[in-house]
């Protein structure tokens, strides 16, 4: 490690921001010094050029050091080097170990999630997004049987709940209506990237903010205003018709604790608003957060019986079904 004078320490203060160590995952050489901080003294801990290798970062974990530093204008090279790695990564999907390359594309899609979401004007950004997300689809439907494994390595990986949230809800809504018959592949696709992306609009708070329990009433009316953001920020880049982002609209029909589904002018709309909506609120029960842990998924399932079975009766043993099957898949 590099020690720094009394003034050299000032001026790191100055021009260093904050990263998560999440954010080097399948990064090979950085290219950029990385600074950690310890009793409240920044010091080098990664060298431009060096390569990291994994033993690196989980020794990172073992000593705690989850947020690490970098000079503000080296976060543009590593914006870079992920969206990078994202497209290498999708364009190399279906080759090698089913498991590894889905767990190495989760990661990659949520850590570009996370950058998309710090500049959501970024069309290269979310262009990359959505191609991945695509991608990511056909491979999860063509490959049900690694739905499990996947979802269990991607919670061991801990990303925030909030680029977390959008992939589990969606993989949990693909397997449902895939085996509900209903839909044809394509349509189960289009919802698949309207759940993924219908949450965009939580970049209108600062993540940090996600970790506290207590919100300012500016940040709580931001929040429940946050489906009609992620509509204002794809309306005409998602290649969707109108009727996905209606969708994305009103996927908080269940979140927000209302206890009927609001009336809809189109049956099938409101199906699959219901559908996407549900899943939603189930990922968001059997994921941990800042505040409470995980959940069984059996209290998601009795909270959903409250929510739909009266109305949606064949639509809430599908997913009591497609969750018993899920769960009791081997590890």
């Amino acid at each position: 490690m590099t020690a720094f004078s009394v003034i050299q320490q000032n001026a790191l203060a100055l021009k260093l921001i904050p990263i998560h160590l999440r954010e080097l995952l399948y990064i090979t050489n950085v290219t950029f010094d990385v600074y950690a901080v310890k009793d409240d003294i920044y010091e080098i801990v990664l060298t431009a050029g060096q390569t990291l290798e994994k033993k690196i970062l989980k020794d990172f974990i073992t000593r705690g050091i989850m947020t690490l530093y970098i000079e503000e204008e080296n976060r543009s090279k590593l914006v870079d080097i992920q969206k990078e790695n994202l497209r290498a990564a999708t364009r190399s999907l279906s080759i090698g170990d089913s498991v590894e390359k889905g767990k190495r594309q989760f990661a990659l899609l949520s850590i570009n999630l996370g950058h998309f979401y710090e500049d959501t004007a970024s069309d290269d950004s979310l262009a990359l997004l959505i191609q991945s997300t695509k991608n990511l689809f056909q491979f999860l439907y063509d490959n049900p049987e690694i739905h499990r494994p996947l979802f269990d390595e991607y919670i061991k990986q801990h990303h925030h709940y909030i680029f977390a949230q959008p992939l589990i809800s969606s993989l949990f809504l693909l397997g449902t209506l895939k085996q509900s018959h209903s839909l044809g592949e394509k349509e189960i696709e289009n919802l698949f990237l309207t759940s993924y992306f219908k949450d965009v609009g939580m970049s209108a708070i600062p993540t940090p903010k996600y970790d506290s329990a207590q919100l300012s009433d500016q940040d709580k009316i931001l929040l429940l205003k946050h489906p009609t953001h992620s509509v204002n920020i794809l309306a005409g880049r998602l290649s969707l018709r109108p009727t996905y982002l209606k969708i994305i609209e009103n996927h908080h029909l269940f979140t927000l604790l209302q206890n009927k589904i609001a009336p809809t002018e189109d049956i099938l709309t409101g199906f699959e608003t219901m559908m996407v909506s549900i899943t939603d609120v189930i990922a968001a029960m059997v994921s941990e957060r800042p505040y409470r842990p995980s959940l069984p998924v059996y209290r998601s399932l009795e909270y959903v019986k409250l929510l739909i079975a009266d109305q949606y009766p064949s639509e809430f043993r599908l997913l009591v079904s497609y969750f018993k099957q899920f769960y009791s898949t081997s590890k």
